[in-house]
């Protein structure tokens, strides 16, 4: 099999999956923002109590998130040289979708604070550092076949 057409085969699924979670991503922004506005002033389903504490809960599982992918992200995507060309696809492709899976566990628990806790602000702050590690992690045909030739 050509190598190019190997690459496309195995990109395919990883661009499919990082734009089915950039659409979660946006689906979080659309039930936020109709259930602020459905029931308004939106205080969450639990709004009873301080929520400091489960803010912090929140940045601090959303900034582990983000070290972990500091972490993890050379280890994954370091190229062994006994790699064969299909191997060396598989283990980027499986490099890739871990990334974008993490990156999107910031909006995640962001999503969660606002339907605890009516924390609309700390929604889009974590939803914008999903975006932001989605962006970055997004699997390209061009850094792809840079990380094959080295």
């Amino acid at each position: 099999m050509d190598p190019r057409e190997e690459l496309r085969t195995h990109l395919r699924p990883a661009v499919m999956v990082g734009f089915a979670l950039g659409l979660s991503l946006a689906i979080y922004l659309a039930l936020v923002e109709v259930l602020r506005r459905v029931q308004r002033p939106f205080r969450g389903f639990l709004g009873t109590g301080d929520p400091q504490l489960l803010r912090y809960a929140a940045y601090g599982a959303a900034a582990a998130a983000v070290l972990l992918i500091l972490v993890l992200r050379p280890k994954l995507f370091r190229r062994r040289d006994t790699d064969d060309v299909p191997a060396a696809l598989r283990r980027i492709q499986s490099a890739s979708l871990v990334m974008l899976v993490l990156g999107e566990f910031p909006a995640i628990v962001g999503l969660a604070i606002f339907l605890i806790a009516g924390q609309a602000l700390d929604f889009y702050k974590l939803l914008f550092v999903s975006l932001f590690l989605t962006f970055l992690n997004f699997p390209r045909a061009g850094a792809w076949e840079e990380w094959l030739k080295g």
